[in-house]
């Protein structure tokens, strides 16, 4: 039992045991949506949409597609979001046409070291 616990030791010492949050976690789930006041979109009667990583302790890098009024624009944008950082702003709730903006996560992956 002694020499059983020392391998288990020796392995995940030497970096050969994976932590389990490494398989477990699904890098988009940590990617939030919210909202701010940002003084532009307010002067338009709109709030500004912001994007921030939610992981304690992991960078998650996002790719970020836009859509406006319902329809995607094929505008795309890619962000690394790390851990305990501010938000950061995508654009205005509505565009100056008034129709509704919104960045859906098309892929999110952890950043390693």
């Amino acid at each position: 039992m002694i020499r059983l616990r020392g391998a288990i030791l020796l392995t995940a010492t030497l970096g050969l045991a994976s932590p389990t949050w490494a398989t477990d976690e699904d890098p988009a789930s940590f990617v939030k949506f919210g909202e701010d006041f940002g003084a532009t979109c307010v002067t338009r009667n709109t709030v500004t949409v912001t994007v921030k990583s939610t992981h304690p302790s992991r960078t998650v890098r996002v790719w970020l597609e836009r859509s406006v009024g319902g329809v995607p624009t094929g505008d795309r944008s890619k962000s690394d979001l790390k851990p305990n950082a501010e938000p950061e702003d995508l654009g205005c709730k509505q565009s100056l046409e008034g129709a509704e903006q919104r960045w859906n996560v098309q892929r999110a992956a952890f950043l390693e070291g």
